[in-house]
Order: C-alpha cells, then structure tokens, then sequence
C-alpha cells in the first residue's frame, strides 16, 4: 500500500484492494461517449478521496499534486475540491477559472509537433474568458464572496439563458477540443473533471455547482467524476429545491434530479473482516509503539488474529485510523499485556487458539474510540463488563422508558440481537461490533480489564 500526501492530509491509496473496482470505472470513461456524468459513492470517510486519486493516477498515470509531470495523452485531468469554494456565491465560477489556469501547463506539456500556436492559445484562453465573464455576470472573477450582490442579481437575471448557455457552450467545447488536440487523428481524447467532497458543501452550493456544471460543462468532449456520500446529495437536494423532506416523492424527485447529472452511479465496494483487519495490521506497522521489533511483531500478529475471527471494525479507513492511533497510545503505555489467568479464560477464545489478553486490548481500544459514554461508565467502574457481556448476549429493545442500567448503551446500535445479526450501516462507529468478541470472552474480572481502562 503506498502513501500519498494530498491537500496536508495522508492518504492510503487502495487501502481495501479496490483496483478492479478503479480499473473497471477507467476502461468506462475511456470508452464512454461524452458527456457523460459518473459517480463515486460511499459513506463519509470511505476512502472516496482515495478513490478518486487512484481513478485520477489510473487515466492519467499521474496524482493530482504531480504538476510537474506530464499525464497520459486522451485524457486532460482537472481536480476541483467542491468544498473549498462552498463561500462562492456562483461556484461554477470557481471551477472554470481551475480549467483556465490548466492550460498553460497543458501547453507546456504537449509535444512540440503539437505545441499550441500562440494565436490558437489566446483563442482557447477568449473562449474561457468570455464564459467567465457570462458566469459571473462581468465580473469574471471567482472571488464573487465579495460582490454577493452583483452575483445573486446576474444570477437571478440570466442563470437559465439557455441561447446565451447554447452559444457558449458550442464556444467553450471548440476551445477545449483545441486545448486537448482533439481532432480527426486523436478523436477520443477527453476533458476529465474530478469533483471531490461536493457532499460536504452546504445544500445552496451543491446545486448551484450542479446546475453551473449542467448548464456550462455539458460538452462532448467533458467527463465530470463526483466523489460523493449520495445520501447527502440527495439530501442536500432535497432541502435546495424545496423538496418535502422523507416524503416518496421528495426522495424521488431529488433522486431523479442527482441522475439527470450522474448517469453512472459506481459504489465503494465493502471490505470484509480480513481487509479492514490488515488495513489495521498496515497502519500499526508504520506507528511507534514503543516496544522492541518482536513485542511489536507479536503485539500485531496477535491482534489481527482476533481481528480476522470477530467483525468488529467499521468499514471506514479514516475511523480505523483513530482506532489504530489507541492501539498504539496503549501499546506504548502496556508494552507487556498482562497475561490472563487460565482458569479465568472462557474456553471459546482458546479454541480458536486466541489470547484472551488481545480480545480485551481489542473490546477497550474499540469502546475508548468509538462509544464514549460506555468507556467512560467502565473507566469509574470496571465491574460494568458483566453488565455488558449481558447487553453483548442480548440487547435489550428500545423502550420509552429504558432500564437505567443499560443508559451508556443508549446512543449504541446493536448489530446483534441474541440470535441473529442485524443489517447496520457497515461504515457508522456507533453500530455496537463487539457482541460475538464479548459473548466468548464470557466472564471477565475487574482484575482483568482494569489494566487497559484509564490509560
């Protein structure tokens, strides 16, 4: 798994093994015919950025952050953060201007048999202004924040133009069919906007992004990627156009709109135990956790084992991430676990050739991450363990008038209910894993998971 730096934030590109996934999407924008709208979805956290970027190296054989590299040739990539600019009172403003700035390093990049004459590049760069200059309403500035009420005035007037919108958009794909060479020898060759964290803007902004890039970008030469949690899309949507919020017909209309856009709509494939186990097992490698090489070999090799036997971890990298930086604060604090007494250890854990040491590391590490009012109900009192491998065996259900002594299990969703598995949202932290870890574990003393509480 390689590490990228992106925007100060680290990214674990294909942290679940999603290569087929991005390579099948790929072989559909290089063959597609444009326009063409295509989705990336998944919860919050996912790993949709990551996606993105592996998308992004895949069509282009370049990252984002590469500016001094040349991509492939077919495929000119543009990367725009749809929440940096959620202040903009036109954001489609913003994300011309983005494919303006490109083209100089395109021409810088081309080839000299297909260098860009100097008139050809000051026709491309008229063809953007002159879109700019619609967009903005005269201002051809992306800055529009400061001038709220010219840009909320030329909206009102002229955002659905649509012989002004014909005309321009007939201009801007000319202009851009120059800029990326396209013509009867390279005829596929494509504009590939990346639209990331559009689900993180606020409702006003996401639609006015969606219908800017329906009225200015829906070009035959233009591919537009959204990196996006649908479900707040449509929620966003909804509450934009107005849309009775849970109504059948609010979520079908806001639906039916998001596809008008996004034609394809491709989910993140779920990881199994196994994957969000070594993706755990990947990150610890990396931390320091204070110990000598062979203590940190069997720390992680112990614990994958429990991790690969119980489902216990959300399907969310960046949520593995905070549990991995626990396991590591503890792994520095107790860099020896306290062995269990035998005659204390449930015989369901040793039969699976388990340390009952790295189940209780595992149950304390997830609640101090993930459940804060239940680590902070075991912190002042460890003897509540009994209570919930009680609650583990078989949760109560809702009641209007809850018994008080399940109340640090209130905000929780279980995931089990005695006999059965429930369907949760595979990605959320406060759905409640650790029933079928704890059922085996069976009885556990104060003695035993003390040591792993207020540390």
């Amino acid at each position: 798994m390689s590490k990228l730096s992106h925007n100060d934030a680290p990214i674990h590109i294909d942290a679940f093994g999603q290569g087929e996934f991005i390579r099948q999407i790929a072989d559909v924008i290089k063959t597609c015919d444009a326009p063409k709208g295509i989705a990336i979805n998944g919860y919050w956290g996912s790993g949709k950025t990551s996606a993105l970027l592996q998308l992004h190296k895949e069509l282009t054989g370049v990252l984002p952050n590469d500016t001094n590299k040349p991509s492939k040739p077919g495929m000119t990539p543009i990367w725009f953060e749809a929440w940096r600019h959620q202040n903009e009172a036109l954001p489609i403003v913003a994300l011309l201007h983005e494919i303006r700035t490109k083209l100089g390093a395109w021409n810088k990049f081309r080839n000299n048999a297909e260098k860009l004459s100097t008139i050809t590049l000051t026709g491309i760069l008229g063809a953007f202004d002159e879109t700019l200059k619609a967009a903005s309403g005269g201002v051809m500035s992306p800055a529009l924040s400061k001038i709220p009420e010219i840009a909320a005035q030329w909206e009102k007037d002229n955002y659905h133009n649509k012989l002004a919108s014909q005309h321009l958009s007939q201009l801007l794909e000319e202009a851009i069919d120059q800029a990326l060479g396209k013509d009867k020898n390279n005829p596929d060759r494509k504009l590939v906007i990346f639209i990331d964290d559009l689900d993180r803007c606020m409702p006003d902004t996401a639609l006015k992004l969606l219908e800017g890039i329906k009225v200015y970008l829906n070009l035959r030469n233009c591919v537009v990627i959204f990196g996006m949690d649908q479900r707040q899309i449509e929620n966003s949507l909804r509450k934009a156009l107005n849309l009775k919020d849970g109504s059948n017909d609010g979520d079908h209309h806001a639906r039916e709109y998001l596809e008008k856009i996004c034609q394809d709509i491709y989910h993140l494939p779920i990881p199994d135990k196994q994957q969000k186990s070594a993706y755990l097992y990947d990150l610890l490698k990396n931390l320091d956790l204070s110990c000598t090489p062979k203590q940190q070999r069997t720390h992680l090799d112990e614990l994958k084992r429990i991790l690969d036997n119980y489902d216990c971890l959300p399907a969310n990298p960046r949520k593995i991430k905070a549990l991995a930086n626990r396991l590591a604060t503890v792994f520095r604090k107790l860099p020896m676990l306290p062995a269990m007494v035998s005659t204390t250890t449930p015989n369901a854990l040793i039969s699976k050739g388990l340390k009952v040491e790295y189940g209780l590391l595992t149950v304390t590490a997830i609640i101090y991450t993930f459940h804060r009012s239940l680590n902070e109900q075991l912190a002042q009192n460890p003897t509540y363990i009994s209570t919930l491998i009680g609650y583990a065996n078989n949760p109560p259900p809702p009641l209007a008038t809850p018994d008080p002594i399940f109340e640090p299990m209130r905000s929780l969703v279980p995931s089990f209910n005695g006999t059965a598995d429930l369907p949760v949202n595979p990605s959320d932290s406060h759905v409640f894993r650790l029933h079928r870890l704890l059922i085996d574990l069976g009885t556990v003393i104060e003695a035993e998971i003390k040591p792993f509480l207020n540390l």
